[in-house]
């Protein structure tokens, strides 16, 4: 179960990381960094598409935990990858980018989203349950 959140958290942070990269190399889209960000947070929101893929199985794990896994994972892969790559370039540093008001979003919507998710599909079984 832990493999598959690691797994699941790494592969939506590379759909997060190629989606910032071509907004940022977007030639429409490049230079106007609130389009960016507001795509991202609405992108960001899409924690769901990890949760769906996670709970396929019938797993009953807590949506918090995989949240807080998926987010640990993207924290790691955006230390290792996309600080070093693309925001140093830039000259944003480790401390910059990640307590930035741009990522706290983010990072809740990790936290969050796979959460309710789980909650609510806990609410949908226990509702089938009780009209089988």
């Amino acid at each position: 179960k832990l493999l598959r959140a690691i797994l699941t958290g790494g592969l939506l942070r590379v759909i997060f990381f190629i989606e910032w990269s071509i907004m940022v190399l977007a030639p429409v889209i490049k230079d106007l960094q609130s389009i960016q960000y507001t795509i991202h947070y609405i992108r960001s929101f899409n924690s769901s598409i990890g949760a769906c893929y996670y709970y396929k199985k019938e797993d009953n794990v807590n949506g918090f935990h995989l949240g807080l896994i998926m987010l640990l994972v993207a924290v790691i892969l955006d230390a290792i990858i996309t600080v070093p790559l693309m925001t140093i370039p830039q000259g944003v540093g480790y401390i910059e980018f990640f307590f930035s008001i741009i990522a706290l979003p983010s990072y809740l919507a990790y936290l969050l989203v796979p959460g309710i998710y789980w909650v609510k599909k806990l609410n949908k079984i226990n509702v089938n349950r009780k009209t089988s």
